[in-house]
């Protein structure tokens, strides 16, 4: 009885032990494809973040000073660039937005001052920023990151 005893035993323990390792490597196998999936949405995540974040940080610079000639869009070394003029102490400024070196930038200076674009400060990196005129008072800005784009329509001058 001994000697079937101890078969019965070894053969249970291994069916146990290669079980178990059957499991184990199962749950590898799935924590890894977890890991990719994880991985996978946190880059769209964080490029869609990018793209709406430079959409939004545009729309909300727009709308305070959206005001009739307070906001134009002008030519900058070929590309359209948003200028905002503000009035300080009877003294006019501009903001000028603008895409340069994979970033939105953005510049404060006197009004018809001549700057660098590396002169402004980055506001955000971002693979393209294109600024289109609808019509007198309308237009679209397209964020474009990691081959997808988000598209923003404003109405200039609601005031």
């Amino acid at each position: 009885m001994i000697k079937g005893y101890n078969k019965k035993f070894s053969f249970h323990l291994i069916l146990i032990i290669l079980l178990f390792l059957m499991i184990a490597m199962m749950s590898l196998m799935i924590i890894l494809l977890g890991k990719d999936i994880y991985s996978s949405i946190n880059e769209d995540r964080a490029s869609n973040y990018e793209k709406r974040v430079s959409l939004s940080y545009v729309a909300n610079k727009i709308r305070q000073s959206d005001k009739k000639n307070n906001v134009r869009i002008e030519s900058l070394y070929g590309e359209n660039a948003i200028v905002i003029n503000e009035v300080y102490d009877d003294v006019v400024y501009e903001t000028w937005i603008y895409f340069y070196d994979n970033s939105i930038y953005e510049i404060f200076t006197d009004e018809d001052m001549k700057f660098n674009l590396e002169d402004g400060m980055k506001v955000m990196e971002i693979e393209s920023f294109v600024i289109e005129e609808i019509n007198d008072n309308l237009y679209k800005f397209t964020a474009i990151n990691n081959d997808e784009s988000t598209e923003l329509i404003l109405c200039l001058y609601t005031y």
